[in-house]
């Protein structure tokens, strides 16, 4: 803002309280601000108490300004000219009603702008959603149609009744306790609509949101080309895999890459990137942190190596060093060959910078 921003921001979040959040970060004014939300019924006295007094509601018509923040109000529908306006839409993985499905809503918005010189580009700011990878998108919907299947068939069978039998059943019953079933007019009706509507949700909240890929794949799908990103293609793998494999390597030189960079339009924390790498693989923090990236490349990324000259550096007594080197080379319940043993031993001691031969009855010691 203070270096002359070349375009205008116009911003498409589904919550008054993110925008709330910017202003106030930001610590953006009135005059750089216009914010378009809601003002049906007690939306309005809401959204305007959340803003506060000096943010009055705009309406997509009014001036733009450098900032302008968009609801769902004026997602579809909705025509704002701004040759010099870039769209951003931004999706919280921590508030569902920010998610938009990519097919609809999301194309919607892309459209908004109508004469600018940027309308081919759309920047998606978004993070990932936090809910449990145990279901599947399939198995989700397998369940949902089998539910429906059920639901109609027992709909079926109470409305066979005669109606004088429907009626007295379903006065006995207090409410219903099918899914997607509903009492109108003395006969069961069936919803499928909300049957659509469960898999419409889940498939925004819990797969299309739930991994970055998930994301692109998505975008890709329905026509987008993704120009620039900064999801982390390693982190992707170690968060869906248990049992990820993972070289030392990659996650060492990605650990460096979310130290030394800042996020491009990110609400993915980096440093809450490196925490996760270093809590499932402390060698690589360790190793960041005492010997430096220069040191660990200049070592090829070799885990037995990289444990060496760490061990080198401890404030341990030689003789423990030794033991602890000891330990990490040599395998056990095997047999060693006596040579195999001294030329093994010596580059230990060469490492630790003891001028002495070794010998292998000095493992005795």
């Amino acid at each position: 803002m203070d270096k002359g921003l070349p375009h205008n921001l116009h911003i498409f979040v589904n919550s008054v309280e993110f925008t709330t959040k910017v202003i106030d970060l930001a610590k953006l004014t009135p005059e750089q601000v216009k914010v378009v939300c809601s003002v049906s019924g007690d939306n309005g006295e809401n959204n305007q108490r959340k803003l506060g007094k000096d943010y009055p509601i705009g309406q997509p018509s009014d001036p733009v300004k450098k900032i302008n923040f968009y609801t769902s109000t004026c997602f579809e529908g909705c025509d704002i000219y701004d040759e010099n306006g870039v769209t951003f839409i931004v999706s919280d993985g921590n508030k569902s009603h920010t998610l938009l499905d990519i097919s609809t809503l999301f194309t919607q918005i892309c459209g908004r702008l109508r004469d600018s010189k940027y309308k081919g580009e759309i920047i998606h700011v978004y993070s990932t959603t936090k809910y449990s990878r145990d279901v599947t998108l399939d198995e989700f919907v397998a369940s949902t149609k089998k539910v429906l299947a059920e639901a109609v068939s027992y709909a079926d069978e109470i409305n066979k009744l005669s109606d004088t039998a429907r009626e007295k059943t379903l006065s006995k019953i207090k409410y219903i306790n099918e899914q997607y079933v509903r009492i109108e007019d003395n006969r069961l009706i069936v919803d499928k609509n909300l049957a659509n509507m469960d898999i419409v949700n889940f498939k925004i909240c819990r797969h299309i949101y739930r991994t970055y890929i998930n994301l692109t794949d998505e975008l890709k799908r329905n026509g987008y080309t993704i120009t620039r990103h900064t999801f982390s293609e390693i982190m992707e793998k170690i968060e869906n895999k248990a049992n990820a494999r993972v070289t030392f390597k990659d996650l060492f030189d990605e650990y460096h890459r979310l130290k030394t960079t800042k996020p491009f339009f990110s609400l993915e924390s980096h440093e809450d990137l490196c925490a996760q790498i270093a809590v499932k693989y402390p060698l690589v923090k360790q190793a960041y942190d005492e010997l430096g990236t220069d040191k660990v490349q200049a070592l090829k990324y070799h885990v037995g190596n990289i444990k060496r000259e760490l061990m080198k550096r401890q404030p341990a007594p030689t003789e423990y060093k030794i033991v602890k080197m000891v330990n990490t080379t040599f395998t056990k319940q095997t047999p060693i060959t006596k040579s195999k043993v001294k030329a093994e031993l010596q580059r230990i001691y060469d490492d630790l910078g003891i001028k002495q031969t070794a010998k292998a009855a000095d493992l005795n010691k």
